[in-house]
């Protein structure tokens, strides 16, 4: 039976919605306030907002009250959902957008694993990590998706040459993870505010170049964590939050891109050939295929056994991942703290040409280095390695000596410099100019073997 004019009437009345100048329907309210959420006190939209190339990227704007109800009227505030704080629960097979009455900011990925092909995916890994390594990056991968909050590797792809599919390789990662990636510059990693990237499951650096010893401390510690990590966004209170980041990290910068010291487990490093050194064909639609492939990859991880057992807090033993270019930051992470030293201690003898030997103790060297330009930084350890494993010299008992400071004497502007006889009691290095001067021929020579190593590696 048809309502009367005057039930149409009032069912209209209860519909619209007072203040907006406007008739919005009921339905249509409901219906926005799903893009908004209330956490504690604080209003968000979600929303998805484009970056250079026009790739979408999910966000939580920050909205005042007073702007929603000036665009929905108050009635929407009743229809927004709201939560007690943010949580970071990463889960791709048991996801939970809601726990415990708390937003879990992590996000849903879209993709359904299914029976299908993957030979996309599995020679493009093939031809990133090479077949000896196909177990390595699988569990990498296999990991990622089923345990997120396992700490894993720092991976490192690099190579002198372009078109290899290193950054296709990041894109790849971002197809899978979707929102949970994000796409860094070296600037956002050495900013002190990191909340743009400090959240995500995995931070991707394309043409990486890091030699900052305090950006490399901070990813080291990162890359190890198990607790809870500050935030910091630019206007906003810090607070603390769980970190489950992992770093991939492509240069063309090969051997220095980043700063790896010897016996160093944290990083996975990776020379990636180009596609024609692999009889390939450099296919311009290798992303798109590759994408459509992930439903089919994902069923495989899911239902793939690891072949790798845990080890270490990384997961994987370092043998695992122990790459021939790894080894190249291992043989040349001291070696240029050693050539420096080397270096100092040459100048120093010929400014005081009439000495036979010189003593240091480590801070002293520091000193040296940095005020010298030397090095910009530098720490103990690194300094004594160096010395010890490179040059062969042992760290004399605590006694006397004379300390000739090569920086003192070439900033003084009287030109009156030179040092008290055993002015010093410290423990320390001697450097003999007879042995010094047999230590770096020696040396030079293992130089000449590196470059030599470096090369064979690129044939």
């Amino acid at each position: 039976m048809e309502n009367s004019p005057k039930e149409k009437n009032s069912k209209e009345a209860k519909d619209k919605v007072p203040g907006s100048g406007k008739v919005k329907e009921k339905k249509s309210i409901e219906q926005a306030a799903k893009e908004f959420i209330r956490v504690g006190d604080e209003y968000y939209k979600i929303t998805h907002r484009p970056d250079k190339n026009g790739n979408l990227h999910r966000l939580l704007a920050k909205r005042i009250k007073g702007t929603i109800i000036d665009d929905y009227s108050r009635v929407i505030l009743s229809y927004i959902p709201k939560y007690e704080d943010f949580v970071i629960v990463p889960s791709h097979t048991d996801y939970k957008q809601v726990i415990h009455g708390h937003y879990n900011k992590y996000y849903k990925i879209s993709h359904e694993p299914k029976p299908g092909p993957y030979g996309t995916i599995k020679n493009f890994l093939e031809h990133i990590f090479g077949s000896h390594y196909m177990d390595f990056i699988l569990d990498y991968f296999q990991l990622l998706y089923s345990r997120p909050t396992q700490n894993l590797p720092v991976i490192l792809l690099e190579s002198f040459e372009r078109e290899t599919g290193k950054s296709t390789f990041g894109k790849f990662v971002e197809k899978i993870f979707q929102f949970n990636t994000v796409a860094v510059g070296n600037k956002d990693l050495q900013s002190d505010f990191n909340s743009v990237w400090l959240d995500k499951l995995l931070i991707v650096l394309d043409e990486t170049s890091l030699d900052n010893k305090e950006v490399m401390q901070t990813i080291k510690r990162l890359s190890t964590e198990k607790g809870q990590v500050l935030s910091n966004s630019k206007g906003k209170d810090k607070v603390n939050l769980d970190f489950i980041g992992k770093f991939i990290f492509m240069s063309n910068e090969e051997g220095k891109a980043l700063r790896i010291e010897r016996g160093e487990k944290r990083f996975a490093v990776f020379k990636v050939p180009t596609f024609k050194d692999r009889g390939l064909e450099n296919d311009p639609d290798m992303l798109q295929k590759l994408e459509a492939e992930i439903p089919a990859f994902l069923h495989y991880l899911k239902n793939r056994k690891l072949v790798h057992e845990e080890k270490t807090r990384m997961y994987f033993d370092l043998s695992v991942y122990a790459t021939e270019q790894l080894k190249v930051y291992f043989r040349s992470g001291a070696s240029y703290i050693s050539r420096a030293i080397r270096e100092l201690v040459k100048d120093t003898f010929d400014m005081f040409s009439e000495e036979g030997q010189f003593s240091f103790s480590t801070n002293q060297l520091i000193f040296e280095l940095t005020k010298g330009n030397y090095l910009r930084s530098v720490d103990r350890q690194q300094v004594n390695r160096a010395i010890e494993d490179d040059l062969n010299l042992k760290l004399q008992k605590k006694g006397r000596y004379t300390y000739f400071s090569l920086y003192k004497a070439e900033t003084d502007n009287s030109n009156s410099y030179y040092p008290t006889r055993n002015d010093q009691i410290n423990t320390h290095y001697t450097f003999s100019k007879i042995d010094f001067l047999s230590v770096s021929e020696s040396t030079n020579s293992t130089n000449v073997d590196l470059q030599k190593v470096q090369q064979e590696l690129v044939l």
